[in-house]
């Protein structure tokens, strides 16, 4: 039995498959340093331009679309803020005239005392009726934003708004902080804007017109100023992002421009009030003359 097996083990073993593998197809070729570094060069520059490529579009559409939350903000709930504020300092106008003309104005100010008493607020002997009136409305938590209303409320004062136009003046001037920062004498932003409205409106440089724009029209809003946002492109156009019907920005835009060509506005303004000064002189000597020609001719006949 057991030679038998033995046998029989010897057999098998004779007829199993070889799976030797030859050494030598395992042999690896030999590469110099040089082809390994040009090789690993090339495989990597693809992807690394792709990818810079792509990080960079990734980061301009990031901007643009915070661009574009920045602008819808600004046209919707900043607006909407701003226009809330400016209601607020046009009640406060009228509350300081209620407290200044009309009939029982000591009992008007006895219950703004009384106001003042309940909360606590301590004035000085020198304090002027209208910083008690904003603050009053407006608390005493930020001393530098009662300041900027207070000064507000003093413009509106000094010019005589009307509690009507409070709103749209102080839109109209650029804001709060532009008129909080405005110098005796100096031009406010309406002024700038008024005074480049008056320059430029005369001249065109340019037609925009394009499908998206054209979509865009309304009869409605037929000569009426708007602002449009522009990028200078390498060829020396323009790319128009879109277009802005607000007063507010035209104007803003408005005073920026003047601030930056001051020099060159200030002069032909002063030559628009020359050449107006002039006509009007030549009108005072043609209608002198006339009537001089007239009372000949009464004496004549």
């Amino acid at each position: 039995m057991i030679a038998k097996y033995s046998s029989y083990i010897d057999k098998t073993k004779a007829i199993q498959p070889k799976f030797d593998v030859d050494t030598a197809q395992l042999k690896e070729i030999p590469m110099s340093k040089k082809n390994v570094a040009a090789a690993a060069k090339n495989s990597a520059a693809i992807p690394t331009q792709s990818t810079g490529a792509s990080i960079s579009t990734t980061m301009m559409r990031r901007i643009s679309d915070l661009a574009i939350r920045r602008e819808a903000w600004e046209t919707t709930e900043y607006n909407r803020s701003n226009q809330a504020l400016y209601g607020v300092i046009a009640e406060c106008l009228n509350l300081y005239l209620d407290l200044t003309s009309g009939t029982d104005i000591k009992l008007k100010k006895q219950g703004l005392e009384n106001f003042i008493k309940t909360k606590g607020y301590v004035f000085k002997e020198s304090s002027p009726l209208s910083l008690k009136v904003i603050r009053c409305v407006f608390g005493d938590r930020d001393r530098r934003r009662l300041s900027t209303y207070h000064t507000v409320l003093l413009a509106a004062i000094a010019d005589k708004w009307a509690v009507s136009d409070v709103a749209k003046n102080i839109a109209d001037c650029g804001g709060v902080q532009e008129i909080s920062m405005r110098k005796p004498g100096g031009m406010s932003a309406k002024d700038k804007a008024n005074a480049a409205r008056a320059s430029l409106m005369n001249q065109s440089i340019a037609t925009l017109s394009s499908d998206a724009i054209f979509k865009q029209f309304n009869k409605e809003h037929e000569a009426e100023t708007a602002v449009a946002v522009m990028t200078l492109n390498s060829d020396g156009t323009y790319s128009v992002h879109c277009v802005v019907r607000s007063a507010t920005a035209v104007n803003a835009a408005l005073a920026g421009y003047f601030s930056a060509n001051k020099e060159v506005l200030v002069g032909l303004q002063e030559q628009q009030k020359a050449q107006a000064a002039e006509a009007e002189k030549a009108q005072l000597i043609a209608n002198a003359v006339s009537a001089a020609n007239d009372a000949q001719t009464e004496l004549a006949a």
